[in-house]
C-alpha cells in the first residue's frame, strides 16, 4: 500500500496492547512470537514496533488521528 502522506510502500502489520498505556504497530510475525503479546517496550521497539501513546486529554496530549468515515482508513501520528 502506498502512504497517502508520502508516496512510499507502506508494511502491513497489527495493533497490540502493551503495558502502560500504549499501543503498538507491528508486523504480524511480532506479535505472533509472543506468548499472549508479552514483551517490553524496548524489546517491542527494537524489533520495528512503533509505540502509539495513549494520552488521557489532562496529564499526556492525546494521540493525533485522522479517520475516513467511508473506507474506515485511519492515520496515527505517532510523533
Amino acid at each position: 500500500m502506498i502512504c497517502p502522506k508520502c508516496g512510499k510502500e507502506m508494511i502491513p502489520g497489527a495493533l497490540g496492547p502493551s503495558p502502560k498505556g500504549a499501543v503498538y504497530w507491528a508486523q504480524e510475525s511480532y506479535f505472533k512470537s509472543k506468548i499472549c503479546n508479552l514483551f517490553t517496550k524496548k524489546d517491542a521497539v527494537k524489533n520495528g514496533a512503533i509505540p502509539i501513546p495513549i494520552g488521557n486529554g489532562l496529564t499526556q496530549n492525546r494521540t493525533k488521528a485522522w479517520a475516513c468515515k467511508e473506507c474506515k482508513y485511519v492515520l496515527i501520528d505517532c510523533n
